[in-house]
């Protein structure tokens, strides 16, 4: 993705970032999983391994809180190497008569000094006992917030459920590729069209790509993309921004190839999930309230995708909402819908960490 966004003050602070170690070789897109880490210089002062260990201790003193306008928590942590910004804002579908009360929508404002602070990590790490979560075992589910605090997360939001998309069922079309590594990768892309899943590709300089409705050769070398290293694939989506623009069609012809998307209530109300990118080493997580009578208008997946433009994002992902939604900030857990309990244990979570030591 061309980002055309300046670089903010707090990041023109910051030391520049240092180059990431030479290509690996190209392999195929189902090749073993028996690769060598990448590594970034561990002389580099604002950098972490690019590796399933977790990063530092936010500092006590990095925290602070106020509120906004509406009366509501502004949730904040900074210090020399990532910024977050957790807020709530309340948002009325354009044009919508049924909308009487609009949708109450957690976002989590990030901006990090280099792209090693985006992390990942599986459930695994609550049950080995290296406390590593490295993607080594899809039937280990859990509580997110349990794994963001022992993984130091400064703030994390729900993964792409690689644990089901990585079994024999239904939804077994994805790839599972993290931290510069191939963990596991399904052949059945699904060439047929039905359930073609949308990628979403993290390279090495943070940016995001997208490729719609993948499906087999779409990824020739999951290692590098455009010439970039790649850091991470997530399996899920739809994408709902790309370019700045909100995407509405998830099925229809306007799709890559003219595939179609496996079924995520599109068109229905829903609480939803969303990983964005709004410019270099600029990110936010957005989750909307489930619907309450009287309280809130839960969104469809246009609906989102229209919030999400109208926001300044330039790339947005849907992940797993619902039950299965869970948007953590340290210090203060589970922030949206907060009274109401997680109802499902899940595999893996997204992630940004400090990288003060």
């Amino acid at each position: 993705m061309k980002n055309t966004q300046s670089v903010s003050l707090f990041l023109r602070r910051l030391l520049p970032l240092l180059l990431l170690a030479a290509l690996l070789p190209a392999a195929g897109l189902c090749e073993g999983a028996d690769v060598e880490d990448i590594e970034i210089p561990k002389a580099a002062e604002y950098t972490l391994p690019l590796d399933f260990t977790w990063g530092p201790e936010p500092k006590a003193d990095g925290f602070s809180e106020t509120k906004d306008e509406n009366g509501n928590p502004v949730r904040i942590y900074e210090d020399s190497t990532i910024r977050v910004v957790v807020s709530e804002t309340r948002w009325f579908v354009p044009d919508e008569p049924k909308d009487k009360t609009g949708t109450q929508i957690w976002l989590a404002d990030i901006t990090i000094a280099d792209p090693s602070q985006l992390r990942t990590a599986s459930m695994d790490a609550l049950f080995n006992a290296d406390r590593i979560g490295n993607f080594s075992n899809n039937k280990k589910q859990g509580d997110i917030v349990t794994l963001a605090e022992r993984y130091n997360a400064v703030v994390a939001l729900n993964g792409d459920s690689w644990g089901a998309n990585s079994r024999a069922e239904k939804n077994n079309f994805g790839i599972v590729f993290r931290q510069g590594q191939l963990i596991d990768c399904k052949s059945r892309l699904d060439p047929a069209g039905k359930y073609r899943m949308d990628l979403l590709i993290v390279d090495e300089s943070g940016d995001f790509h997208g490729i719609h409705s993948a499906m087999e050769g779409d990824l020739d070398d999951p290692y590098t993309f455009e010439g970039k290293k790649v850091l991470d694939i997530f399996a899920f989506g739809p994408i709902l921004v790309e370019n700045g623009e909100a995407i509405h069609d998830y099925r229809g012809a306007d799709r890559a190839k003219g595939g179609t998307w496996m079924y995520m209530r599109s068109d229905e109300d829903a609480q939803r999930v969303a990983f964005c990118q709004l410019g270099p080493l600029h990110y936010m997580f957005a989750a909307t309230a489930v619907r309450k009578s009287g309280r809130n208008y839960s969104l469809t997946l246009p609906q989102f995708s229209d919030f999400l433009a109208a926001r300044g994002v330039q790339f947005a992902y849907n992940l797993d909402g619902g039950v299965s939604s869970v948007l953590y900030f340290r210090g203060t857990g589970k922030i949206n819908m907060a009274e109401v309990r997680q109802g499902r244990d899940l595999w893996d979570m997204i992630y940004f960490a400090t990288a003060e030591p």
